[in-house]
């Protein structure tokens, strides 16, 4: 029997209704006998995970800012997009102290930070519990600076803890970097970051061949020549610039005081623009590093070995001979020489006549006593020029001697001095490089008379431009050498000075008086045949309070003009102006003092380099190149 039309539709709908399943169910053909019906079983689906997507892990990475490093920095770092992201907060408080330094205010409702630039800064750290992970895709943070709107990309990172509804704002750190103008580098692998803010005018980065997460912030040179602390006695210099076929050689020593390992001189060449173009690293050989000498021909570097045994066969001084590309030609020794400590409480500085080349130093002898040590050797044979005068007192002795330096002036050599004691003074010496018979000099009309020895680099003359109030032997003088230099007429000697005026007393460690901590530049300028001196003086720390002046170093402009370039610093806030003045061979002024923000001179001395006089220093781990333009 078959149903009707309408009663299999109704049929068919009631069946779907009540979510059963049909078999064998055609339109217009069911069987009312053969209906089969099945209960429809419902298709259970797996419950969708949630997918979190744009992980960042919080990180901790060490920070290197301006130079210096501080314990680490919490992170969220975006590995797949080699991304960081730092705290605001954090940001802004690496800058304090720096020419970025800004005040601001951070609103995590709004996502906004106000940043007043050129302020002190004033941030809010909100110390909460941070997740350790956050998700999602970054976020516009609004940056008000200075009244102008821009935008970084970053989170607002909520606190991981249950009792607190604390928010910080994380934002990308190479936008933030970028947005500011400042020098930054992160190395993911390594955990550490850098920022740096740029160079000011007239001062450029001479290039590494490393990276610079890596380059930065790891000098290891700390003889940078100078005065010790309490500016009493020079330091050797481990810094050495030259120009070399229109590019610039930098020769520098460095040490690892704490291992006393792997102790090198490199030697690194720089074409015009800063970009390395050469490395070459020689290892010490000896215990120290004395100096450097670039000759008429060679190059020359002097190594030391203390001698506390006083084995007078023992090499206290080795000096090494090199062609220009520093490939070893030779060396000489000098050994004993009554010397335990060899460069001790000096410098080293060294000049050229002919094929002998003379070295002006310092060094402990056996007695315990501090004094120069003068070398002179043939550079040919390699062979020591003086071996019969390197004992306990030579003929050019001054003790203690805190400061030397070394000038050839036609056939003799000139050496400056900073003596203490005998004499105490800054002392100017004109050395023989010829003997001559021993002078018979009568002393008044009794026939009386004194034998002047007239041995090769004895003195043929001499002048104390600077006798030095206090005791003898008293280490404290209330004056630093800066430079010296020699003209055709005249020797120059470049200072900073006390008012001795206002010193009643001095010793080794301290002076007693009024402004004792505070020095003036100074300039003696030495007629070379008439011996008479001219004092000129170019500052005056009594105007400026707190002020005090560094000892000026000296570059030759041409036959007729030197450049003084000195640091004015305040001793309260410790910050510095580098200062500059053209003068002529007497001292007189050719320029006014003129003034550069952002730049110092270093123990480095300055060189004339395509109409600038340029000097090397490393900032903040970075090593940069200054510049004054000579017009």
């Amino acid at each position: 029997m078959k149903l009707k039309k309408y009663v299999k539709i109704a049929l068919l709908s009631s069946i779907l209704a009540l979510g059963l399943s049909v078999s064998a169910l055609e339109a217009g053909a069911l069987d009312s006998t053969v209906i089969k019906v099945y209960a429809k079983k419902k298709a259970v689906k797996p419950a969708k995970k949630k997918v979190k997507k744009d992980k960042k892990v919080l990180k901790n990475f060490k920070a290197v800012v301006e130079g210096e490093s501080d314990y680490g920095t919490a992170f969220y770092t975006d590995s797949k997009n080699n991304k960081i992201y730092i705290s605001v907060e954090d940001f802004f408080s690496n800058l304090k102290g720096t020419t970025k330094e800004a005040k601001i205010s951070v609103n995590t409702k709004k996502k906004s930070v106000k940043v007043s630039t050129g302020k002190k800064y004033k941030g809010k750290h909100n110390y909460i519990t941070l997740p350790k992970s956050i998700y999602g895709k970054p976020e516009n943070i609004r940056l008000d600076v200075d009244g102008k709107r821009t935008e970084v990309k970053g989170y607002v990172v909520k606190s991981d803890s249950y009792w607190s509804k604390d928010k910080i704002l994380y934002a990308d750190f190479d936008e933030l970097a970028a947005k500011f103008d400042l020098v930054y580098a992160k190395d993911m692998a390594k955990k550490k970051y850098l920022l740096y803010t740029k160079l000011p005018k007239n001062v450029a980065e001479l290039k590494s061949d490393k990276p610079p997460i890596e380059s930065y912030a790891n000098y290891t040179n700390t003889a940078i020549g100078g005065y010790d602390i309490d500016g009493r006695w020079a330091n050797t210099i481990g810094n050495y610039l030259y120009e070399e076929n229109g590019n610039l050689v930098k020769v520098e020593a460095l040490e690892n005081y704490s291992k006393k390992e792997n102790n090198r001189v490199s030697i690194n060449r720089y074409d015009s623009s800063g970009n390395l173009l050469e490395i070459k690293e020689l290892p010490y050989q000896g215990e120290k590093f004395g100096g450097f000498y670039k000759g008429g021909e060679y190059n020359y570097l002097i190594f030391g070995n203390n001698n506390e045994e006083k084995n007078a066969g023992k090499e206290v001084i080795r000096i090494v001979k090199y062609d220009r590309k520093f490939n070893e030609l030779g060396s000489v020794s000098v050994n004993g020489a009554y010397t335990v400590f060899p460069f001790n409480s000096g410098s080293l500085r060294c000049a050229e006549i002919g094929r002998t080349i003379l070295i002006h130093t310092s060094r402990q002898r056996y007695d315990g006593h501090q004094s120069q040590l003068t070398i002179a050797f043939n550079e040919d044979t390699m062979s020591l020029l003086n071996a019969d005068d390197l004992d306990e007192f030579q003929r050019n002795h001054v003790s203690h001697d805190f400061n030397q330096f070394a000038m050839a002036d036609g056939n003799e050599f000139i050496v400056v001095d900073h003596g203490d004691a005998y004499p105490r003074s800054i002392k100017v010496s004109w050395l023989r490089t010829q003997a001559l018979e021993p002078e018979k000099r009568y002393i008044g009309n009794d026939g009386w008379y004194t034998i002047i020895d007239r041995e090769m680099f004895s003195p043929s003359k001499e002048k104390e431009i600077l006798k030095i109030p206090g005791e003898i032997g008293a280490n404290q003088t209330g004056v630093s050498i800066g430079s010296a230099l020699n003209t055709v007429n005249k020797v120059l000697v470049g200072v900073n000075r006390i008012d001795y005026s206002k010193a009643i007393g001095f010793d080794s460690f301290d002076i007693t008086g009024k402004d004792v901590d505070k020095r003036d530049v100074v300039l003696y300028s030495l007629d070379k045949n008439t011996l008479e001196t001219i004092e000129n003086k170019y500052t005056d720390y009594t105007k400026d309070k707190n002020t005090t002046y560094t000892a000026p170093k000296m570059v030759k402009l041409d036959g007729k003009r030197i450049m003084l370039i000195w640091n004015k610093l305040n001793l309260k806030s410790d910050k510095s102006v580098l200062q500059y003045l053209i003068v002529d061979e007497n001292g007189n002024k050719l320029s006014e003092i003129k003034s550069i923000e952002d730049m110092k001179i270093s123990g480095e001395s300055p060189i004339l380099y395509n109409n600038k006089a340029v000097w090397s220093e490393y900032r903040k781990g970075r090593l940069i190149l200054n510049s004054i333009p000579v017009k």
